[in-house]
């Protein structure tokens, strides 16, 4: 039993199809492997097996001591600090015993394999009943294998957490999901049963002790996020964004020159943005429906909370995390193309800042996507050419890529037109000066940077991909701000910091959040954490050590080029703690 795991009848129902379907399947992939060594000599193909067979109940059984102590499942980080005494030593009699446990297994699965192949005359006359058996258990498990993935799937759909967190406690588990199957039975179904769903949050304990939000009843202060998809750093400039560029120079904006997302892909780098922590907990907050106590926070002070978003906050899924309690959520913004779901959102937006409750502090979300789509109206005077069309097909590590990136800049350009209209609005409003705003990307965009071939994102974690604009405008104390914008900082720091100084929670932030507070002195950071759909680095100004989804790691240079030597594992182990911070290990207690 993993401590703070929260057992339901749903859950171990589920549990109880898919944990034997999906060893099943895990041991037939390993079994078709095996096939060609019908063909070798018996006593090799003994002892090939014995050796395969032990490496995996080996690693089931390390994995399951992983999970139990970091919620995730072994990977090559830990394998290394433990083997090299990085970080996490053993003493010699510890080592004496594991490898005498290694010698056993090999040794039991070496014998098994000789008995079974021992007396195959005898099974033959044994094999009528033998084979009823057989084909009980087979079809019991291909059912089993069947049910599981289809009540995962719907389990998803409906954001059911007693079923969905079963996922987390798997090795190399992937069920199956589909919205699109699940939309032609139930189009509305999903976000109907979203809040109305179980969710015990599991073995998370988010925040880890209770906020006590504004207790001198201080005025909050009007708050927008202006959110470019794929927004890299270098196109923060007077030539690309010229409106925000002299925006930002005329309000005295605070530009910070070292600023990364929490990951490469959407997901992950507003999952950060909204919660202050990594984006690996993105799976776990998602199975659970956890949202962002940022945001509920707010709606605790009574803000105007407007979502705008050009492409859908279904996918990724923030209408069942950061926005799950926001009602009557705005899903997406009408349009037949990216800009003109831009333009839209922008009209949106100021339409519903006009009606808004103006004696109520407000927060406002605005997320462009143009950018991301390398697209802008077809009308539009080109002011950086030539471009090419947008075709991944085509991108090679020979492409020049000018032509793409004149069209990227000039989605760029476009979306900054919109946002001149946001900026006129909040001046004619009369609210400018009492609203704090930040600026930033989700994430950034290569152009075949490191010249390795990528293009787009959620393929490294080099600057091309993670490292963004971040700008804030209206700080009312802006002392430490300046002094912090050459620092290193990440997406992790902006709820710490908006929390305690715009919010006015009473908490230390380490109780909801693992950034730091931009508005006092920072440390200087060492490393960052930050991940993708799959994989997750840490991140230093030199290096990049990441780890994929199967548990393999690489140590890397900044431009993403394989380096020898191996990585600070003091770093590796303090991120792994970030990523098990709000474990709740059932011995940790609320003070």
């Amino acid at each position: 039993m993993v401590p703070g795991a929260s057992v339901t009848l749903y859950g171990s129902a589920f549990s109880f199809l898919a944990v034997p379907a999906h060893f099943f399947s895990l041991y037939l992939i390993l079994f078709l492997i095996c096939t060609p060594l019908l063909w070798v000599n018996k006593y090799v193909r003994y002892s090939l097996l014995a050796i395969l067979f032990g490496f995996a109940q080996i690693a089931l059984y390390v994995d399951t001591i992983v999970f139990e102590q970091y919620r995730f499942h072994i990977n090559e980080s830990v394998l290394m600090m433990v083997l090299f005494g990085q970080v996490v030593d053993f003493s010699f009699a510890t080592y004496l015993l594991m490898g005498a446990i290694i010698i056993g297994v090999f040794a039991a699965e070496y014998l098994a394999a000789w008995k079974i192949d021992r007396k195959p005359t005898q099974r033959i006359r044994q094999g009528a009943a033998k084979s009823r058996t057989l084909l009980t258990t087979s079809l019991f498990l291909v059912g089993a294998l069947l049910v599981s993935n289809i009540g995962y799937m719907i389990a998803f759909y409906y954001a059911w957490s007693p079923v969905m967190v079963v996922k987390e406690y798997l090795p190399l588990y992937y069920p199956l999901t589909s919205k699109k199957i699940m939309g032609f039975f139930d189009k509305n179904g999903q976000r109907r049963n979203l809040l109305a769903n179980h969710n015990d949050r599991q073995h998370i304990r988010y925040p880890l002790r209770e906020l006590v939000i504004n207790p001198q009843n201080k005025k909050p202060a009007n708050i927008m996020f202006i959110v470019v998809d794929s927004w890299r750093f270098d196109t923060f400039n007077e030539a690309v964004s010229p409106n925000t560029w002299n925006f930002v120079k005329q309000h005295n904006g605070v530009a910070f020159n070292n600023h990364y997302s929490t990951g490469n892909a959407t997901r992950t780098g507003i999952f950060g943005l909204f919660y202050g922590i990594p984006g690996t907990w993105w799976q776990p907050f998602l199975n659970n429906s956890i949202p962002s106590l940022f945001v509920t926070t707010m709606q605790k002070e009574d803000y105007n909370i407007g979502i705008f978003t050009s492409a859908k906050v279904t996918f990724p899924e923030f209408d069942r995390t950061a926005f799950a309690t926001i009602k009557n959520l705005r899903i997406n913004s009408e349009g037949k193309s990216t800009p003109e779901r831009d333009a839209r959102l922008t009209e949106d937006w100021r339409e519903w800042y006009q009606k808004r409750d103006a004696s109520r502090p407000t927060f406002s979300f605005l997320f462009y996507d143009s950018a991301h789509a390398y697209d802008f109206p077809k009308d539009e005077p080109l002011k950086f050419g030539p471009v090419s069309d947008l075709n991944y097909m085509t991108l090679k590590n020979d492409t020049d890529p000018t032509p793409l990136f004149n069209r990227y800049k000039q989605s760029v350009y476009y979306i900054d037109r919109l946002l001149q209209q946001v900026y006129d609005q909040l001046a004619a409003s009369g609210d400018l000066d009492d609203t704090l705003i930040i600026l930033t990307g989700d994430h950034a965009q290569e152009m075949n940077d490191n010249k390795m071939g990528f293009w787009g994102h959620n393929g490294n974690f080099t600057d091309a991909q993670t490292k963004v604009p971040f700008i804030i405008v209206g700080a009312k104390n802006d002392r430490w701000l300046r002094e912090n914008a050459g620092k290193l900082t990440s997406h992790e720091d902006v709820v710490p910091s908006l929390m305690k100084h715009y919010l006015h929670v009473d908490n230390d932030t380490r109780d909801y959040a693992t950034g730091y507070d931009l508005f006092s002195q920072m440390p200087d950071r060492k490393w960052l954490l930050m991940s993708s759909y799959s994989a997750y680095a840490i991140r230093t100004p030199e290096n990049i050590y990441t780890v994929n989804g199967v548990g393999m790691s690489h140590y890397l240079d900044s431009h993403n080029r394989q380096v020898s030597g191996q990585p600070d594992y003091s770093y590796v182990y303090e991120a792994m703690n970030e990523m098990k911070y709000f474990v709740d290990q059932g011995d940790k207690k609320a003070q």
